[in-house]
């Protein structure tokens, strides 16, 4: 029996929004990633499994038990909020033991509890700091230790890493998939970034306008977008072939000065440090990315220029 399983979970916000009809499992220890644009619904969902609101109709069970109806203390679910939501009047030790203390638990479990975390996560030396005394890295840190002191049986990430530049996501987002599978902790993971998605995943799945596509294995559904609107998510380009919707990479392609089944034309160059991005607005019309590496000479086409190509590999869009 999966570890959480989702039922057909609805729930209508307006006349133009709704979650519907969401659906999947989750097995013990394991990290699900769900992606999509802003708006797409992910919150949404996260705030009915965790007990913050309720749905119109489906089901939540967890480890075996049905939470539907459950307020969120009642479902031993921990959450994440993109803004973190650690308390700025509260040391660092207090805001990790903050939940343990809110179980009433005994104060010699509550410091051993929050000391082996705080060791694991590397922030023992932080804890009699405030929060705006450490950095953001170290912030997530905290959230993420607060988060998994009462030992939830779930643990829900809201876009945690939204507010930090580029390296310290990397670095963090490593830090977090390295603990969990430490300590078996079992995940739920919402991000826009489909790169951040699928490092942070055993399974990933993609969202849209409140509807679940499937869920698999990452590089599954990286290489098999079942959707046009799938497809543009993750980066490939969508044009009209033979007759088809037919989607490719930007990096599934190769220059050839004959037999081109593709031809356009230069309309931008720019150079992104292991990459030259080019835009190509083909005969077709469609606008087209192209991503060529420093090293291969065949890049470099100017503004204007003419180019032919041909796909090295594509998909066949059957929405």
């Amino acid at each position: 029996m999966p570890f959480v399983e989702i039922r057909n979970l609805t729930r209508r916000y307006s006349r133009n929004f709704s979650l519907t009809d969401v659906s999947f499992d989750l097995e013990g220890g394991e990290s699900l990633t769900l992606m999509g644009p802003s708006g797409s619904g992910k919150t949404s969902l996260l705030r009915l499994i965790c007990g913050l609101d309720f749905p119109d109709s489906g089901e939540i069970i967890i480890d075996g038990k049905n939470v539907t109806g459950l307020h969120a203390k009642m479902r031993n679910v921990g959450m994440i909020f993109q803004d973190l939501a650690i308390f700025p009047h509260m040391r660092v030790y207090d805001n990790i033991a903050y939940g343990l203390r809110a179980q009433r638990e005994n104060e010699g479990i509550v410091r051993k509890r929050v000391m082996e975390l705080a060791e694991l996560l590397r922030i023992d030396h932080l804890l009699q700091n405030y929060p705006g005394q450490i950095s953001g890295g170290e912030r997530q840190r905290v959230a993420l230790a607060r988060s998994v002191a009462p030992s939830p049986s779930l643990l829900l990430l809201d876009e945690p890493m939204s507010s930090l530049d580029t390296q310290l996501r990397e670095n963090v987002r490593s830090e977090i998939k390295a603990f969990a599978k430490r300590v078996g902790l079992t995940m739920i993971y919402i991000t826009h970034d489909h790169r951040e998605g699928f490092y942070m995943a055993d399974r990933a799945g993609l969202i849209f306008d409140g509807r679940l596509g499937i869920t698999g294995a990452p590089d599954e559904i990286f290489s098999h977008p079942e959707s046009t609107v799938a497809a543009r998510f993750l980066g490939y380009n969508v044009i009209r072939m033979d007759g088809e919707e037919t989607a490719f990479y930007p990096t599934d392609f190769e220059f050839t000065e004959n037999n081109s089944s593709i031809w356009g034309t230069v309309k931008t160059v720019g150079f992104e440090g292991e990459l030259f991005r080019l835009h190509v607005q083909l005969d077709s019309g469609e606008t087209i990315q192209l991503w060529q590496p420093p090293s291969d000479s065949a890049w470099k086409k100017e503004v204007g220029s003419r180019l032919g190509f041909r796909l090295r590999r594509k998909v066949v869009i059957k929405d």
